[in-house]
C-alpha cells in the first residue's frame, strides 16, 4: 500500500502516541497487595489455575458432527484452540481436564504432563499456544518485587498467619519464598536498592507480565549434546563474580536463570523430553511431585508452575519399555495427540496455512482441491476393519456423512471410532506438513503459469512430493501411492467421481429444482410405504398405492436390490425424523445415498448429451457451444474459474472418451 507523506507521518503519529499511553503497570506494598486479593482472589492462583481460566475463560461450543464416544460424554469445543487445531476434540479435552485437576490442587496437577504422538500432529502448535495465551492474560500477576523468580507475594506472610489470611482474603497460600526474598526480608533492601521496609507487610509488590522473550513466567527447555548440556540450564549457577563478595552459599551469590526458575508462576515447555539424558528428569521428579528445586549448597527453592512436554510414538515407546524408569512413568500424565482423522477438519488446516501465505490472493483454488488431499492424509491414517473394510467409506463416516450399506444394516460408527482407538489409529500416516509441501509447491508452479490449481494438480504434486521427504520404507510408500492415485478406493478414484458429479450438475438445466422435485415426489411415496398408507394423486384427487416403479427408478441406481428396498426406505424414514426431531433442515442433499440416486436417476438420459459436448472440444454447432458454455458459467457460479472449469471439462471428458 503506496501513502502519502504528510498521511505516513500522520499514521506514525498516531501509533507513537498509541504506544505511549498503554497502561502502566501497578506497583504497591504488600498491604495494598492484599486489599487487592481481597477484592479478587483470582489474581493469586496457582500456575495450573492461571491455564485452565485462560483456556475456559474463552468458552466452549458443542463440536459439530462429532460423535461421542464412552468417556467423553462431556466433550466440548474450547475456543481457545478452535482457530488453530483442528480435529482432535478428545486430546483436547483430555488436556483441559488435566489443568482444571491441577486448578482444584489435586495430585494429578502435579504430573509431568507429556503429549505424545507423530510428528506435526499439533504438539508444539499447543504448547505454543499456551505460552502465547499466558502472554494475553486478563487476571493481572504481581510479585515480589526485586525476585529473581517473580514468586507469589503472599508467600510473604509467615505461616503461622497463613490459615487466618486464607479465610480472610478466599486464596489459598502454599509455597516459601525464595533465598533472595527471604535475605531481603530479614536483612532490608539489597545493594542498590533504595526501598525500605519494616516488616513483611510493607515489601514492595509489582504486577508482572509474562513473556517468553523477557524470560518471565514462560520457559523452553530443548536437549543438546548431553556432552556439553549441563543441569545449570534447568536450575541456574553459581554467580562466581558475586560469591567472592558474599561468600559461598548466599542468596545473592546464585544465579536464578534455569529454564525452570525462570517459568516460575506460568509454563515450561519440555522439548523433546525423552531426547535428554536421564539426570535432566530426575529433576522434574522433585519440581512436579514436590514444587521445589534443591540447588547444590543452596536452600529448596519453591516453583509454581506446569510442566508441559511433548515427544514422539516411537521415543514414547521406548521409554515407557524400560523399567528402570518406573520413577518417571508415576509422575508422567500422557496425553495422546494423533492426527486429525476429519476430512472436513484436515481441509480446515490446510485452508488456515494457505491463507497465512503469499499465494492466498495470487493464485485461484479450484472446488474439492483440498479436500482431494485432505482424503489422501485421512485414508493413510486409518486402518481395515472388518466393521467396515472399505477405508473410503470408513473416511467418509468418520467425516459424519451419511452412508447407507446395501444389503446389511448401517454401520455403527461409535463402535468403529472404539475400534480405531484401540488400535491407536491416527498415530501413524501422511503428516499434515507433508501435504502442505506438496500444496505449497503446487501454488508456486501455478503462480508462474496458470494462476490456478486443482486437484489433478494436487494429486501431482504429492506424487512428486514422495521423492523429497525421508522416513517412507518401499512398502509404505507403494501403499501410499495406491491410496493417492490407485484406480479404485484412491484419493484420485473418488476425485473422478465428484467430478463427474460436478459436471453432471452443470450440464443439467435447473439442477437443483429438478432434484428437490424428484426427493420430494420419492419422499412422499416412500414414506406412504413404510407407513402402510396411499398417496393421492395431485390431478385426479383419487388414491393410489406408492409409485413402485417410480421409488425402484431411483433405488436401482445405487445398488438397492429388491430384497433390500424395505429396509432402506425404512432406514430414511428413521433419518428424516430423527433430523426434523434435532430441528435441522431434510433435503434432497441431507441424505447422500439418496442423492446419490436422484443424481444418476436425472443425468441417466443426458448422458448422451454430455458426453458428446464434452468429447468435442471444437465444437461449432450453435446448440452445443451454447449448452458448453452454460456448463461453464454454473461451474463458475460455484466458485470455478475459466482455467479451472474448462480443466473440470476436458478431465471429464478424458474419462468419457477412455470409457467409450
Amino acid at each position: 500500500m503506496n501513502i502519502g507523506r504528510d498521511e505516513f507521518e500522520k499514521s506514525m503519529e498516531e501509533l507513537i502516541q498509541k504506544a505511549g499511553t498503554q497502561s502502566v503497570m501497578w506497583e504497591g506494598t504488600m498491604r495494598e497487595y492484599m486489599a487487592l486479593v481481597a477484592e479478587n482472589p483470582e489474581i493469586a492462583q496457582s500456575a495450573p489455575a492461571r491455564i485452565y481460566e485462560m483456556v475456559a475463560s474463552r468458552g466452549t461450543t458443542e463440536p459439530s458432527g462429532v460423535l461421542k464416544l464412552p468417556h467423553y460424554e462431556d466433550l466440548v469445543s474450547y475456543n481457545f484452540f478452535s482457530a488453530e487445531i483442528f480435529g482432535i476434540e478428545e486430546s483436547l479435552h483430555d488436556l483441559v481436564r488435566f489443568f482444571r485437576a491441577g486448578a482444584n490442587r489435586t495430585e494429578t496437577g502435579k504430573r509431568i504432563l507429556i503429549l505424545v504422538g507423530p510428528v506435526s500432529s499439533g504438539k508444539s502448535t499447543i504448547a505454543s499456544m499456551l505460552r502465547a495465551g499466558l502472554e494475553r492474560l486478563q487476571v493481572p500477576v504481581y510479585a515480589v518485587k526485586g525476585c529473581p523468580i517473580h514468586e507469589e507475594p503472599l508467600h510473604l506472610i509467615p505461616r503461622s498467619l497463613r490459615g487466618e489470611f486464607e479465610k480472610l482474603l478466599g486464596a489459598k497460600i502454599e509455597g516459601d519464598l525464595c533465598p533472595v526474598c527471604k535475605w531481603n526480608l530479614e536483612n532490608g533492601p539489597g545493594p542498590g536498592d533504595s526501598e525500605e521496609h519494616s516488616s513483611w507487610q510493607d515489601m514492595p509488590v509489582v504486577q508482572v507480565a509474562l513473556s517468553e522473550r523477557d524470560r518471565v513466567g514462560i520457559g523452553t527447555f530443548q536437549p543438546s549434546d548431553p556432552k556439553n548440556q549441563d543441569i545449570s540450564e534447568l536450575i541456574g549457577h553459581v554467580d562466581l563474580g558475586k560469591i567472592t563478595k558474599y561468600g559461598e552459599a548466599h542468596p545473592l551469590g546464585y544465579k536464578f536463570d534455569g529454564e525452570i526458575e525462570i517459568a516460575n508462576r506460568g509454563l515450561i515447555e519440555y522439548i523433546e523430553i525423552l531426547k535428554c539424558d536421564i539426570k535432566f528428569h530426575y529433576v522434574l521428579i522433585t519440581v512436579a511431585q514436590e514444587q521445589v528445586i534443591k540447588a547444590p549448597g543452596f536452600p529448596q527453592i519453591h516453583i509454581d508452575e506446569v510442566i508441559l512436554s511433548h515427544t514422539n510414538q516411537t521415543e514414547f515407546d521406548k521409554f515407557k519399555a524400560n523399567r528402570e524408569n518406573e520413577a518417571l512413568h508415576d509422575r508422567m500424565y500422557p496425553i495422546y495427540v494423533p492426527y486429525n482423522l476429519r476430512i472436513r477438519d484436515e481441509v480446515s488446516i490446510y485452508r488456515k496455512l494457505t491463507e497465512r501465505s503469499q499465494f492466498h490472493e495470487k493464485v485461484h483454488i479450484a472446488p474439492h482441491t483440498f479436500e482431494t488431499a485432505a482424503m489422501f492424509a485421512v485414508l493413510t491414517r486409518l486402518y481395515p476393519s472388518n466393521l467396515c473394510p472399505e477405508l473410503v467409506k470408513k473416511a467418509r463416516y468418520y467425516d459424519g456423512q451419511v452412508i447407507m450399506e446395501k444389503e446389511k444394516d448401517p454401520v455403527s460408527v461409535s463402535k468403529i471410532r472404539l475400534e480405531g482407538r484401540r488400535k491407536a489409529e491416527g498415530m501413524s500416516g501422511i503428516s499434515p506438513r507433508f501435504v502442505t509441501n506438496a500444496i505449497n509447491i503446487a501454488l508456486g508452479s501455478a503462480l508462474e503459469a496458470a494462476g490456478c490449481i486443482n486437484p489433478v494438480d494436487i494429486i501431482r504434486a504429492l506424487t512428486h512430493q514422495f521423492e523429497h521427504h525421508i522416513g517412507f520404507t518401499d512398502e509404505e510408500r507403494t501403499r501410499y501411492l495406491e491410496l493417492l492415485k490407485g484406480e479404485k478406493a484412491s484419493a484420485l478414484s473418488e476425485y473422478r467421481s465428484e467430478a463427474r458429479r460436478e459436471v453432471n450438475r452443470a450440464f443439467l438445466f435447473a439442477y437443483e429444482d429438478q432434484a428437490q422435485a424428484l426427493f420430494e415426489n420419492y419422499m412422499k411415496n416412500a414414506v406412504a410405504f413404510c407407513l402402510k398408507r396411499k398417496t393421492v394423486d395431485p390431478v385426479t384427487q383419487e388414491e393410489q398405492e406408492p409409485d413402485e416403479k417410480l421409488m425402484r427408478s431411483i433405488e436401482e441406481m445405487i445398488g438397492i436390490s429388491e430384497l433390500a428396498k424395505r429396509e432402506f426406505r425404512q432406514g430414511l424414514f428413521v433419518f428424516k425424523s430423527d433430523a426434523l426431531d434435532r430441528g435441522e433442515k431434510f433435503s434432497f442433499s441431507t441424505y447422500l445415498p439418496l442423492q446419490d440416486g436422484i443424481e444418476k436417476k436425472l443425468m441417466a438420459d443426458l448422458r448422451n448429451m454430455v458426453s458428446l459436448t464434452l468429447a468435442d472440444e471444437s465444437i461449432r454447432e450453435p446448440r452445443k457451444q451454447k449448452r458448453r458454455e452454460d456448463a461453464l458459467s454454473k461451474l463458475m457460479e460455484k466458485g470455478y474459474c475459466p482455467v479451472c472449469a474448462n480443466n473440470l471439462l476436458h478431465f471429464v471428458g478424458e474419462m468419457l472418451r477412455k470409457e467409450g
